[in-house]
């Protein structure tokens, strides 16, 4: 075996590739990237005394990887042959799997054989269910309790479905409690939450309950986990009785083009039992900016200095884990997008979002609350910069049976973003108002925009800004447009030329949320700092200028609107 390594690894590999391409084609299933495998179990530093476990653990990619970094690991320690021989077959009895499907744990068990064996812990079972319900060699050896390592990537709810409802499940969980708001803060209501949780939710707390005092756990989670209200009460429990060793956000193609879902990893420990969780202490972050492959799947490779394509593959997860090393040994150099945080910086909404964190982010509020000392100025948000200005984004319209194809009387088009966001965009559907009911009437009106209305973009690519001219005055225009709605003059071109700056920017990127799109809501734009003089003549060149820019912008809408006309004249007289 100590002589086989390199062939296990290349069996192994072998397999994981047949069987993740048939099983995406037949199945419609997707393997979690072997790149972030690696990095976790490098992260989570297993040895050949854990007991390792995969509570939902597919065809085995974690269990193989944990394999593959423990027999490393023994081959390059300084013991004999026999010594080595023996701490591998210890460690190959301690890797445990469960998986619902057992057609994913026939394929785990062999490719923990062409990895090398191990393949006895694979067994069938349902790890949301009661523990006695487990198999009686799992629930022997790595039963609540036991392990002391478990890496994971649970199944992941879609958008509005897979939410686990089942009240036997619910019951047996905390986080199957319902939340709300309440004073202020969000709390328990005791009720059971008869909409359905997240299975990736209970797994995230059964991973808590399952490991043993002072274990780790490594899982991959979507990145709506890391800041969103859906998941507050499962990051209340890791943060009060956990210590929380380290979050890295997953580039967006890390599961492509199978999923577009947004991931990041986490990485926890649970306290020993003589021991408790520091009040304070250092939470490694990163944000991966290459993840060696496109959206398609197709790799990338690095090039050399003269440009030309090399064999390896571009992808920062190696500077991600050496920066984690040199974190845990005290000697880490921070970066943009490898740092620390303090866990007294988490704030009131338990973000645990490196975005939320991110140094050159700081930098900018920083800089902007230190206006406030300044004579002559101070600090507020836009939501309080007037007291009547209405931040908003309209409700979502219902109006499939409204849509038609050709203009006419009663016919208004619908503005998209884009439409609305490009120079001379035109709408992408025409909608018969007449035909509307009262309700879709009423959201038709909520929807509309006015001339001086600023517009954001809350989807997608998110922060792009707008000022509605004439042209779109009272037209239907998309909730994915943010509203910003100021009455005086002097104020709406200051703020409309402030939410173009990258100061501005900076504050809605470090508030962006979602699992697959990225979003911001009308309270991320009322919360960006803004300075504010006290005497406005400071800033009068600021606003002149943002005045001639809308001016000029009518002006050339009318010059293009002229000149459609004439070519339409131009056409028909030629009869096209």
């Amino acid at each position: 075996d100590l002589q086989e390594s390199e062939d296990w690894d290349i069996m192994g590999h072998a397999y994981e590739q047949y069987t993740a391409t048939y099983l995406k084609r037949k199945r419609g299933q997707f393997f979690t990237n072997r790149l972030v495998v690696d990095l976790m179990a490098k992260m989570v530093d297993p040895d050949y005394t854990d007991i390792i476990l995969d509570p939902a653990g597919g065809s085995g990619g974690f269990l193989t990887g944990a394999m593959r970094y423990v027999r490393r690991k023994i081959l390059s320690a300084q013991a004999t042959a026999t010594a080595k021989q023996r701490q591998l077959d210890k460690h190959r009895t301690r890797l445990f799997m469960v998986e619902i499907s057992k057609r994913l744990v026939k394929i785990a068990k062999t490719a923990m054989i062409l990895n090398g064996d191990g393949h006895v812990g694979m067994t069938q079972g349902d790890s949301l269910g009661p523990y006695s319900n487990l198999n009686d060699n799992v629930l022997r050896l790595a039963g609540k309790g036991k392990p002391n390592i478990i890496l994971t990537n649970p199944p992941f709810a879609g958008a509005g479905d897979g939410r686990i409802t089942d009240p036997k499940v619910l019951d047996s969980f905390a986080c199957g409690i319902r939340w709300t708001m309440r004073g202020g803060s969000y709390q328990p209501t005791g009720e059971r939450n008869n909409e359905g949780v997240p299975p990736e939710m209970l797994f995230f707390e059964r991973c808590l309950d399952w490991i043993a005092p002072g274990g780790r756990i490594g899982i991959v989670m979507p990145k709506s986990f890391l800041d969103t209200q859906t998941y507050y009460p499962v990051r209340d429990m890791l943060l009060n009785n956990f210590k929380l060793l380290a979050v890295v956000n997953c580039h967006k193609d890390t599961f492509q083009p199978h999923t577009g879902v947004r991931t990041c990893l986490v990485f926890v420990e649970k306290p020993k039992l003589s021991e408790s969780v520091p009040d304070d202490y250092s939470i490694f972050m990163a944000i991966s900016k290459k993840i060696g492959q496109d959206s398609e799947g197709y790799p990338i490779f690095k090039r050399d200095n003269e440009n030309n394509l090399t064999g390896v593959i571009d992808h920062d997860l190696d500077d991600i884990l050496n920066d984690y090393q040199s974190f845990k040994e005290g000697t880490l150099t921070e970066s943009e997008y490898h740092f620390t945080i303090k866990k007294s910086e988490i704030d009131s909404i338990l973000r645990i979002n490196p975005q939320a964190y991110l140094p050159n982010l700081h930098e900018t509020i920083k800089n902007i609350e230190s206006v406030d000392g300044k004579e002559g100025w101070s600090v507020t948000t836009i939501g309080q910069i007037e007291k009547g200005i209405k931040i908003f984004k309209g409700p979502r319209l219902k109006s499939e049976n409204l849509v038609v194809e050709t203009p006419g009387p009663n016919i208004e088009p619908y503005y998209t973003p884009s439409a609305v966001l490009q120079e001379r965009g035109q709408g992408a559907k025409l909608f018969d108002i007449s035909i509307a009911s009262a309700v879709q009437t009423k959201a038709l009106n909520a929807v509309r925009v006015h001339k001086g209305d600023i517009v954001i973009s809350r989807s997608g690519t998110i922060g792009r800004v707008s000022y509605i001219t004439q042209r779109l005055h009272n037209a239907i225009v998309s909730d994915d447009l943010i509203r910003v709605r100021i009455s005086e003059e002097y104020l709406r071109h200051y703020v409309y030329s402030f939410l173009q700056s990258k100061a501005a920017y900076d504050q809605m990127i470090r508030n962006e949320y979602g699992a697959v799109q990225q979003h911001l809501e009308p309270n991320h734009i009322r919360d960006i700092l803004i300075p504010v003089p006290e005497n406005w003549e400071v800033v009068e060149g600021i606003i002149e200028n943002s005045k001639k820019a809308v001016s000029i912008k009518e002006q050339s809408e009318e010059i293009n609107d002229e000149r459609e006309r004439e070519m339409l004249t131009f056409l028909s007289s030629l009869g096209i």
